[in-house]
């Protein structure tokens, strides 16, 4: 057989220390060398003929409080599960301000087709007295005069806006 990576063994130690730390509030560990130069990892004193150490685990809870566990579930489900809610919440936050500024425009533009304004006013005369004239003097197609008119009526709906 061959002996295992450091690596691995690094990751397994790891893995197994997690594993402990998360199930049992004392925890003993050893660390057995087996006669084949593999390195064993349980929670069960080393057999006669591997050479072993006890090694110290700290099981204290994420709070840093001696008493283990917290009841707080620390699962990737559960933690999943938080995330998607978080960001539920968060998708929310962002539409409802996305239609409050919606409503905030769409009053400002209520409120700004409301007003009365004579410069507006004097402007959009004198672009119904423009088309007006495009209109008698000159198109040379059908499309063009129809597009004249459109402009004109797109003028007055203006001037009716703003003039008293």
């Amino acid at each position: 057989m061959r002996p295992a990576r450091p690596a691995f063994s690094n990751r397994l130690a790891f893995g197994l220390t997690a594993l402990f730390v998360a199930t049992q509030t004392q925890a003993e560990l050893y660390k057995c060398r087996l006669p084949d130069g593999r390195v064993s990892y349980q929670q069960t004193a080393c057999a006669d003929l591997a050479e072993g150490q006890t090694l110290s685990v700290d099981t204290r809870g994420p709070d840093g409080s001696a008493s283990g566990p917290t009841g707080q579930d620390y699962s990737v489900e559960s933690q999943f599960r938080q995330m998607q809610a978080e960001r539920q919440t968060a998708e929310m936050e962002r539409e409802r301000a996305r239609w409050q500024a919606a409503a905030e425009a769409q009053h400002q533009q209520r409120a700004a087709r409301d007003e009365r304004d004579p410069a507006r006013c004097a402007k959009q005369r004198a672009e119904i007295a423009r088309w007006k004239q495009r209109l008698l003097h000159g198109y040379r197609t059908r499309s063009e005069k129809d597009i004249n008119e459109s402009k004109l009526a797109h003028h007055q709906a203006l001037a009716e806006r703003y003039c008293d």
